[in-house]
């Protein structure tokens, strides 16, 4: 029974690993400055992945080398916006959730872009995770897109704009020495922005280190791998869904760590954003027999 639905555990394990890893990034960005950690997290994951992809690496084209360099520049921007959004915000489960609307909106900007047509579903799903949003924004005072949620809404379009063209022009390209060049530009790139953008303590708690060495090891290199190897055993349908339940998983240990609040329309709105994703990426076959039935 476990061997049959092996895939589908793992990539279980690795929508937490993915959620604990906002964690860790926050309990290390308390002694570190904020993009500085994030160059030295995914530097040290392109040495650790090095040595496994260099074979790969010197196979590759001058054009694949140029795509992957140019798309880990805007992994780089994603993922400095992402830890500023984090830096002093605890609502991680509505962030979480905000952030995961890149899902919906990277078929939108492959259609601007690309001309590359939604599926179906896409119109009854956007509007639905467009009222989440609403409800998320919805405080005691009406409508009020804190900056904190702005930050997580940039976000999520930077998100957008990186899945959008790895897919595009990247696709082509071998997972591990794909992801080595791009864990490395987010490295080199935010390391270079830290250095002459914010200021190092001189002195760094011996935890932080420990904080930023399992957000290297275990929330991006175990992670990367456990994904890899999920996505292998499970079918690309049932990949998808499971990916869904990061921010869930986020939501609760916001919860119980920081005792993030859940009030009635945080709740509508996380449950409309995840009912929206769900809904979209379900099988075709299934999502046209839903939309048969509500036409007759």
């Amino acid at each position: 029974m476990l061997e049959r639905y092996r895939g589908e555990i793992i990539l279980l394990f690795v929508t937490i690993s993915a959620a604990i890893g906002w964690f860790f990034s926050k309990y290390a960005i308390d002694a570190l400055p904020s993009v500085g950690f994030i160059g030295l997290r995914f530097f040290l994951a392109a040495l650790v992945f090095l040595p496994f992809a260099y074979v790969h690496l010197r196979r590759l084209s001058r054009q694949q080398v140029i795509s992957a360099v140019l798309i880990g520049g805007v992994f780089a921007v994603f993922l400095g916006v992402w830890i500023l959004a984090i830096t002093n915000n605890t609502n991680f489960g509505e962030g979480a959730f905000l952030t995961s609307l890149s899902m919906l909106i990277a078929p939108l900007l492959a259609w601007i872009v690309f001309k590359q047509k939604p599926q179906s579903s896409f119109w009854l799903c956007l509007p639905i995770a467009v009222l989440g949003l609403y409800f998320l924004a919805l405080g005691n005072n009406g409508f009020d897109l804190s900056s904190d949620n702005s930050l997580y809404l940039l976000t999520s379009l930077l998100a957008a704009s990186y899945f959008v063209l790895n897919h595009h022009y990247a696709r082509h390209i071998p997972v591990l020495p794909l992801t080595t060049i791009q864990l490395a530009m987010v490295g080199i790139l935010c390391g270079l922005y830290s250095m002459f953008m914010e200021t190092w303590p001189a002195n760094i708690p011996n935890e932080t280190w420990g904080w930023l060495a399992v957000s290297v090891l275990i929330a991006t290199n175990f992670r990367f791998l456990l994904q890899t190897l999920g996505q292998k055993y499970s079918s690309v349908g049932n990949a998808a869904l499971i990916m869904l339940l990061e921010p869930v998983w986020t939501l609760f240990l916001s919860m119980l760590i920081f005792h993030e609040p859940l009030t009635a329309h945080k709740a509508l709105g996380c449950g409309l954003i995840f009912m929206a994703l769900i809904f979209y990426r379900l099988p075709k076959e299934k999502v046209k027999q839903f939309l048969r039935r509500k036409k007759y």
